[in-house]
């Protein structure tokens, strides 16, 4: 065997290596990011739907769909109740939390929070 040939296969082992580390860097920052982007989702909701009531409410969980970048997302978040009940309301984000997102929950999600605070389980 050939000085060059040892040399050869080194080289072809550290491409593999790199591009291994590369994909894992990327999958590790898009992870990243998702989480950022739900921990911001999370945050302005209930600060959103806590406007409207009285009672400490907490966002359990929020689901999203679309990409990290995307311009404009969607989804459900799950609003947790003082009675330990949990309401899902649905939510729209455009932009996204690094270059300026405006989150918005529709009237009548709030309005279902509202009418749960002021009758309980009746409705």
């Amino acid at each position: 065997m050939s000085s060059m040939d040892i040399r050869g296969r080194a080289s072809r082992g550290m491409g593999l290596i790199s591009l291994f580390l590369l994909v894992l860097v990327i999958a590790v920052v898009y992870v990243g990011g998702e989480w950022f982007v739900t921990q911001h989702v999370k945050t302005a909701v209930a600060e959103i739907v806590q406007q409207d009531t009285r009672q400490e409410l907490e966002v359990e969980a929020v689901g999203m769909d679309g990409w990290l970048l995307s311009g404009k997302r969607s989804g459900d978040a799950v609003v947790v109740l003082p009675s330990g009940d949990r309401v899902p309301v649905k939510f729209s984000m455009i932009g996204n939390p690094f270059t300026g997102a405006t989150i918005t929950v529709e009237g009548e999600e709030r309005l279902k929070l509202k009418l749960r605070e002021l009758f309980g389980n009746f409705f």
